[in-house]
């Protein structure tokens, strides 16, 4: 549904419902009693107009960023919203990540750094705020030790919210860079809380294949691996991850998703395969 077409339809229906809600003392009551009622509760309708206007005034001011948004017009989109961050100076949660997921959609992962290093400089708190979002680049260079030291940091941060995707992030690259003991220590350290169920099947996956080898840790993975199969039939998991697909990074790790599916549902894969992104 267009945006405007949302819009018109809040209106009418508040104004509408805040009508009959006023009226219906007028048209069973008669006037004597309305102007009573209107003398008592007239502070309701003073708060009420204020209510519309303050919504309204908020959809005026974002009139453009729900446009482009509702376009998909991304090039745009990115064009606005850095001049909010660059020009105007207005390093707001709600621009920073609409800006650093419109980069990763257009494939710009050197902008994403970009706009890391600006915020890191005018506001470090909201790094760790968003966290997982600038972390997408780190993930697409999962073997460097950038992308390592990100992540390290990035998971220890306490004020870093999803700290078990920033501690499976980690994990993920110590996989890729051959350091096995510390990436079990992570994906355990995950598997020990109560993780969501697609974060939990990558857990598994990895600790079974890339990051398995002797030991208990390929025996808890295909216990869990038991575990899932019979929670979850092929059909109510696709729900599942669909579900999560609005974890940006559930998007970015799609492949190795398939593969962790495969291995549920399938059977095991070769426990020397270092899952790749693409």
């Amino acid at each position: 549904m267009r945006f405007r077409t949302i819009v018109l339809i809040f209106n009418i229906v508040i104004v509408v419902s805040f009508l009959f809600i006023f009226l219906v003392p007028l048209i069973l009551l008669g006037p004597s009693y309305f102007s009573i009622f209107m003398s008592r509760n007239w502070i309701a309708g003073v708060l009420f107009v204020g209510a519309l206007a303050a919504v309204n005034g908020y959809f005026a001011l974002n009139w453009k960023l729900f446009t482009l948004l509702e376009k998909e017009d991304w090039p745009n989109l990115v064009q606005f919203l850095e001049s909010e961050v660059y020009r105007k100076g207005r390093v707001r949660a709600k621009h920073v990540r609409l800006l650093v997921n419109a980069y990763l959609i257009t494939s710009n992962a050197e902008a994403a750094r970009k706009l890391e290093a600006e915020v890191r400089r005018v506001r470090p708190a909201l790094v760790s705020r968003l966290a997982l979002q600038f972390g997408i680049p780190y993930l697409l260079t999962a073997g460097s030790d950038e992308a390592e030291r990100y992540f390290a940091q990035s998971a220890a941060d306490s004020r870093a919210p999803d700290r078990r995707w920033l501690r499976w992030n980690h994990a993920f690259c110590l996989c890729r860079r051959g350091e096995r003991e510390g990436a079990r220590s992570e994906l355990e350290g995950i598997l020990d809380g109560t993780p969501e169920p697609v974060l939990r099947l990558l857990s598994l996956y990895l600790l079974d294949t890339a990051c398995g080898g002797d030991g208990e840790a390929p025996e808890r993975a295909k216990k869990g691996r038991e575990e899932m199969r019979e929670r979850y039939t092929p059909q109510k998991w696709k729900s599942v991850v669909e579900r999560a697909r609005s974890n940006l990074e559930v998007v970015v790790l799609s492949r190795v998703i398939e593969d962790a599916e495969l291995w549920l549902f399938g059977g095991s894969q070769p426990v020397d395969e270092s899952p790749k992104l693409h």
